[in-house]
């Protein structure tokens, strides 16, 4: 039921935004496409998910998990594939959880956390790269304001964890039990902020070929903002994968900021096919575990 709500308000949102749009402008932009732009979009991510499982990879070990770089790539690439194709089968997130703690009894926990921590420490390099291009650019300020407050409660939060966590209620009793506040995880996890930073650029810079690629012309900051704030916002569980409030972000905050629609949605459109790109390893690997079968037989439920 879950899954045909979020379905349904993101055909809903999409439909909306077909509305809005000269759909015959968007074709003839794409048929224009610069291909060779594309493909550095899709190198850009193919080196920024390398990077990614490597900063699971230390977020993991810093939690006491043994676990081998190969099988984490592997991991990575299936959970994003599972998340853009099947959320319906498993969770890409979840998928990811459960394969690694398979292996290791009892770790259940600690895995579900290593993927947790893994999307929070991306988070939080989201929001200093978002920063850095807000400030770069001409905003209101009282959106530079509501911002930077927010962004600041969250690192005050990350910040003094040792502080707050134990008086957390007994329900979170497992989640208190993980070796958060060592000194090995402190050290996993202010060394893997730097992977998270540059895959975050990395982001962007994909975004920018492919606004190169329509002729859509918007700085590297107001691009850097724009990819910032639609990704924290396609991230809330409210659609499917934020198929629609994504391209629904791109179209309105490029118009904002005097860049063409049509171009913004061909961009939107180019992206999805970057990520299709970037997720066909992980049906690779989804097939190596003997296909959708096995998943169906493991489930969310079983990472914990």
């Amino acid at each position: 039921m879950q899954l045909i709500i979020k379905l349904l308000i993101s055909a809903a949102v999409l439909t909306w935004l077909v509305t809005q749009l000269d759909l015959e402008a968007t074709w003839q932009r794409l048929q224009q496409v610069n291909a060779g732009w594309v493909a550095l979009a899709c190198l850009c991510m193919f080196f920024g998910q390398f990077l990614c499982a490597i900063r699971w990879t230390w977020l993991a070990r810093g939690l006491g998990m043994t676990v081998h770089l190969a099988r984490k790539v592997q991991l990575y690439f299936l959970g994003i594939f599972l998340s853009l194709f099947l959320p319906s089968i498993v969770g890409g997130d979840a998928a990811r959880a459960y394969l690694l703690a398979k292996p290791r009894n009892g770790q259940g926990w600690n895995a579900a956390a290593s993927v947790i921590l893994e999307r929070v420490n991306g988070v939080c390099a989201l929001t200093l790269l978002a920063s850095a291009c807000m400030l770069a650019i001409d905003l209101p300020d009282v959106w530079l304001v509501i911002w930077l407050a927010a962004v600041a409660m969250l690192w005050l939060a990350i910040l003094t964890y040792g502080c707050w966590a134990p008086r957390l209620p007994r329900a979170f009793s497992s989640w208190k039990a993980l070796p958060i506040s060592t000194p090995p995880f402190h050290a996993a996890w202010w060394r893997s902020m730097p992977i998270s930073l540059v895959f975050q650029v990395l982001v962007v810079q994909a975004h920018v070929l492919l606004a190169l690629s329509v002729g859509l012309e918007l700085s590297w900051p107001t691009l850097g903002f724009i990819v910032g704030l639609v990704g924290l916002a396609s991230a809330v569980p409210i659609s499917f994968n934020g198929f629609g409030i994504r391209e629904t972000g791109y179209v309105g905050l490029a118009v904002y900021f005097d860049g063409s629609s049509d171009a913004a949605a061909a961009m939107a459109a180019l992206w999805v096919v970057v990520l299709v790109i970037v997720a066909i390893p992980g049906s690779i690997v989804l097939w190596r575990l003997g296909g959708t079968k096995a998943l169906k037989k493991t489930g969310p439920k079983s990472v914990s």
